[in-house]
């Protein structure tokens, strides 16, 4: 599933598989909505952790559990880079991806690593459903594989993602307001 914020850090995207998967309605995920569907022994951590790399504007990596639309739980795993504009260099916002967690470990605790992108394996629900989901799920791994490569690499990447996340924006804007996902 990809996700993409704003450079305040308010939820502007989501696809189609959060509602699927949690049964809230995309305008109600949008902003900060996003946070009433996390389980509530691990919002508050998650939540300042996301802040904190908002502030810092750099790539982190979370884990924690997501209520089901049937009230069960799932454990995922969030990760994201941050996005800027080419020219300037402003951030403008994250373009993340959120698969299951695979790990059945018990006594697993939510947890948030700034500075620290490590993309998980989408599968079954949280499998790309559209070209976009599809090329940022790509872009996103990339950026987090080749961030030994230098700077030159990673400005490639964050430019790709920046086009990615306008164009994410863009068809979201021209489908209008009934339909804010794919």
């Amino acid at each position: 599933m990809i996700w993409v914020t704003d450079y305040k850090g308010s939820l502007t995207y989501i696809c189609q598989q959060w509602h699927d998967l949690t049964g809230q309605e995309t305008a109600e995920a949008l902003g900060a909505g996003w946070m009433h569907a996390l389980h509530a022994d691990d919002r508050a951590s998650v939540v300042e952790g996301f802040m904190e790399a908002s502030q810092r504007q750099v790539d982190f990596m979370s884990r924690y559990r997501v209520q089901r639309a049937d009230g069960s739980n799932i454990w995922v795993l969030s990760a994201a880079s941050p996005s800027f504009t080419p020219l300037t260099h402003e951030f403008v916002g994250f373009l993340g991806l959120l698969s299951r967690y695979e790990d059945e470990v018990q006594g697993l605790t939510a947890k948030v690593e700034i500075g620290t992108f490590k993309p998980g394996r989408a599968t079954a629900e949280f499998a790309a459903q559209s070209k976009f989901d599809i090329a940022a799920n790509h872009l996103i791994a990339a950026r987090a594989v080749t961030v030994e490569f230098g700077s030159e690499v990673a400005e490639a990447i964050d430019n790709a993602l920046y086009a990615l996340a306008q164009a994410l924006r863009r068809d979201r804007s021209e489908k209008g307001s009934r339909d804010l996902h794919h």
